[in-house]
């Protein structure tokens, strides 16, 4: 008797386990929000005025614009939405004409922080250590703030256009271009004092992106395109160019593909590729400076952005990575990036 009672009692033990791991299982797909599982975008609204805004499109192209301000009594997000970083379950969306970044849960949109302190045209972030860094147009320089308090702690002086900014192999990597001019790129590495050095790239820098510990770096100017890879073990870098395929943009990365554009078309090569792919993906339509004003690929999508003049309301378009157009919807006022926030 005994022994079957041990028995019983190992056996409901084991129903008992396998209902919670199955209840485990079930919890790590309930949405963290109502903005989980979908891509959001940002809008920077008219230059000057408060209007900026982030829509929300879900993994089944349901549109949800306005979601800063829907979560936050109609709290008004800023003047220029420029660009937006994550840490965690935070958003960080950085407004460059109202010099402040605001604070979000990235997952229901509820306000968390504003941060102000030593903004001066901010540009771009990215979180590393727990420290969020700030490039900031007008003072060339990045602001670092404690990333949990929000509060500011230094300044570093970089004393070059400093634009956008991404992680690589512990270190921080600053575009050194803007709006088609720049040829340089700064390293500062957090651990050494913000130690910084300087590689030199192609005028026109315009794009950057980690991929596999490696840092890419896309340039284009009316006379080439070149993409330099960088190894950030030494921060040495190689490059391959064209002549004939001039004015390269938009660089993303996504799998083993590197994706940009150049006017109207979309085009796409393999990460160890040594020459450009010429011939577009596809193209879409010309709608003057308004086109492609945003584009990303998220999830072997590829979205793109029309501002329409900035006179009207932003159209987004999703694309199979082979160009058939899957969805076109109506977003914010001047759309310029997309976020996957899975």
């Amino acid at each position: 008797m005994k022994f079957k009672n041990v028995f019983l009692g190992i056996f409901a033990s084991a129903l008992l386990l396998a209902s919670c791991s199955n209840d485990d299982a079930t919890d790590n797909n309930v949405p963290l929000g109502a903005y989980d599982n979908g891509v959001l975008v940002l809008n920077e609204g008219n230059f000057g005025t408060p209007n900026a805004s982030v829509s929300y499109i879900s993994n089944d192209f349901t549109v949800v614009n306005n979601i800063f301000g829907i979560e936050n009594s109609d709290k008004k997000l800023g003047d220029v939405a420029q660009s937006l970083s994550f840490s965690d379950d935070k958003a960080f969306i950085v407004l460059n004409n109202s010099n402040v970044v605001e604070v979000v849960n990235r997952y229901t949109f509820k306000s968390i922080a504003t941060i102000t302190d030593q903004l001066k045209n901010p540009r771009y972030s990215v979180v590393l250590n727990n420290k969020l860094y700030v490039t900031n147009s007008k003072t060339k320089a990045v602001t670092v703030y404690d990333a949990k308090t929000y509060s500011y702690l230094e300044t570093i002086v970089i004393n070059k256009t400093s634009e956008k900014i991404i992680t690589a192999n512990g270190k921080l990597y600053v575009t050194n271009g803007a709006f088609g001019s720049g040829s340089n790129v700064t390293v500062i590495n957090p651990s050494s004092n913000n130690a910084m050095s300087t590689i030199i790239v192609e005028n026109g820098v315009n794009s950057i992106e980690e991929k596999n510990g490696f840092v890419y770096v896309l340039c284009g100017n009316s006379t080439k395109s070149k993409l330099f890879k960088i190894n950030t073990t030494n921060d040495t870098a190689t490059s391959i160019e064209s002549t004939t395929f001039t004015k390269a943009l938009n660089m993303d990365i996504e799998g083993d593909k590197i994706y940009y554009t150049k006017g109207t078309g979309i085009y796409a090569m393999s990460l160890n590729a040594t020459t450009f792919n010429e011939t577009p993906l596809f193209s879409v339509v010309d709608n003057n400076f308004s086109t492609l004003y945003g584009f990303s690929v998220i999830g072997n999508k590829i979205y793109t952005a029309d501002a329409n003049g900035f006179t009207a309301a932003g159209t987004a378009k999703v694309f199979s990575n082979t160009g058939t157009e899957l969805k076109s919807v109506t977003v914010g006022l001047g759309p310029n990036s997309f976020y996957a926030n899975n």
